[in-house]
């Protein structure tokens, strides 16, 4: 009798529907029975190499699968013997899979209990209580910078039927808010510049976004500075009756963005499909339709300027604490005000903000499949390598995965999130970096990000009636496009599963 863990890669190239349901159902096959990254075993029911086989052959000679090609690879966490296999070395699109790359990546570099610390500092002179100069906010790659935050020092996630608010500018329904004020620490900030006995600012408020260089990747724009992850949330509620006006609320609100709502109220028994756009710079626009009846529905728009936004934000708190400042609050970020890079005196400092831990963080990038938060890892990936550019955190990463024993030649990231569609691994690859990873400091925080099957995160509503629910925790990823004549394509369905199970080395 042996003892495994079963780190089962499963990726799908498929050009017709499939569900992640059926290919969680199938890796999930073995009965797993602990929550923590040992390889203990106790109580489990034995299941063999042959059995699993069979049982994903099954899933695979259905007709919808018909147009897919397949891989995985099972093997045995202590020894490194190969139990099942199929392409396990073909490349594939691995979807979000790519995140457990990313976000390792930066625990590597940083370690699981790192926290982020974003400081406000004056530059100039105080005098009777007024500032000769500018205040400058430190933006420090801080993805939440006080939202989510809990009293145990967690950050809330959502579970999936509910969907994250990162999702809401898909157009994806069943997006809410997270929880808190996106604007607290801002608040906070401000009252800490009046209690260091300033009352004006002759001058202005900068914000350094110099930690590393802003990219566009393909969920969006990745930059230092982050107030409600960057995402204007927009409410949308329904009139009374179809042909009725609809309403909106939004936060956070600030000089920056006006919103208004052009989407209709239309019958009960129609779909709801809302979009928000900004059509002109600084002005948002709700289209569509939302059925008379229905809850309030959540859209989002990006914010095309985090480090203009937060400045305003910034601004606007200063003066509800009684703070004025003489420059106008909207406008460009006036980066040509900053003093060298990595001038500020401690002397200077007048207020901070310390983060939740990295491992924190990893969890609730994991948990919902966070694409830009995993982005964001990518680029401090490449701050912790001495460079400002994100895409040297990709550099970071693949470094980390071939000293873990994966090939360099096995995975090819694009992104820190797997959006990009360049991207590819292999099954072994991702089984060999997961088995490997348990030896790594990091492991414990790894393990505890991944969703559990059934429980919480994105797997969350999934088989949450199967005897391996609550005990089997895996990272999907699913890649999706869709043509203008409403086809829609899965390119890949990918899962990364951590399960405990005791197999006979020779049982069917």
């Amino acid at each position: 009798m042996r003892r495994w863990t079963a780190l089962l890669a499963l990726l799908v190239l498929a050009v017709s529907a499939c569900g992640s349901e059926n290919i969680n159902a199938a890796s999930s096959s073995s009965t797993p029975s602990s929550s923590t990254p040992s390889s203990s075993t106790t109580g489990t029911t034995p299941i063999g190499p042959k059995k699993l086989t069979k049982a994903l052959l099954a899933i695979e000679n259905q007709p919808k699968y018909k147009p897919s090609d397949w891989g995985y690879i099972a093997i045995d966490q202590e020894t490194g013997e190969v139990l099942a296999a199929q392409n396990p070395d073909k490349m594939f699109d691995p979807g979000s899979t790519m995140k457990s790359f990313s976000v390792t990546a930066a625990l590597n570099g940083y370690g699981s209990d790192y926290k982020i610390t974003t400081p406000v500092y004056r530059v100039g002179k105080v005098s009777s209580h007024v500032l000769n100069g500018n205040l400058v906010l430190v933006g420090s790659g801080d993805l939440s910078f006080g939202l989510r935050e809990q009293p145990n020092g967690s950050l809330y996630y959502e579970n999936m039927p509910v969907l994250d608010h990162s999702y809401a500018n898909l157009g994806i329904p069943g997006a809410v808010e997270p929880p808190g004020d996106p604007l607290a620490v801002l608040d906070e900030f401000a009252q800490q510049v009046k209690a260091a006995g300033i009352t004006r600012v002759n001058g202005d408020v900068v914000v350094d976004d110099r930690l590393f260089t802003p990219i566009q990747w393909p969920d969006g724009i990745v930059s230092p500075m982050w107030v409600n992850e960057n995402l204007i949330d927009i409410e949308v509620s329904p009139g009374s009756a179809a042909g009725q006006p609809t309403t909106i609320d939004w936060r956070p609100k600030t000089a920056s963005y006006t919103v208004e709502t052009q989407a209709a109220t239309v019958a009960a028994t129609e779909s709801t499909r809302l979009q928000a756009t900004e059509t002109t710079p600084g002005h948002i626009v709700v289209e569509g339709q939302i059925a008379a009846g229905s809850s309030p529905t959540l859209v989002a728009q990006e914010i095309a300027d985090p480090s203009a936004f937060a400045r305003t934000a910034f601004i606007e708190a200063l003066q509800r604490a009684g703070v004025t400042v003489t420059a106008a609050p909207t406008g460009p970020n006036p980066a040509s005000l900053l003093p060298a890079k990595d001038s500020y005196q401690p002397g200077d400092k007048l207020a901070e903000h310390t983060s939740a831990s990295l491992a924190a963080y990893v969890q609730l990038i994991m948990k919902v499949s966070y694409n830009r938060g995993a982005d964001l890892m990518t680029c401090l990936a490449a701050v912790k390598s001495g460079s400002t550019d994100c895409e040297q955190g990709l550099v970071a990463e693949v470094n980390n995965f071939t000293a873990l024993g994966v090939s360099k030649d096995a995975v090819f990231p694009f992104d820190g999130a797997g959006s990009d569609d360049h991207s590819r691994s292999s099954p072994r690859a991702l089984a060999t970096f997961y088995k490997n990873a348990t030896g790594t400091p990091y492991a414990q925080a790894l393990f505890d990000s991944l969703p559990i099957l059934g429980k919480d995160g994105t797997l969350a509503n999934v088989q949450p009636d199967s005897p391996a629910a609550g005990k089997a925790q895996l990272k999907t990823g699913n890649r999706a496009v869709s043509t203008p004549a409403e086809q829609t394509i899965l390119l890949a369905t990918a899962s990364r599963v951590t399960s405990r199970a005791r197999v006979a080395g020779s049982s069917p």
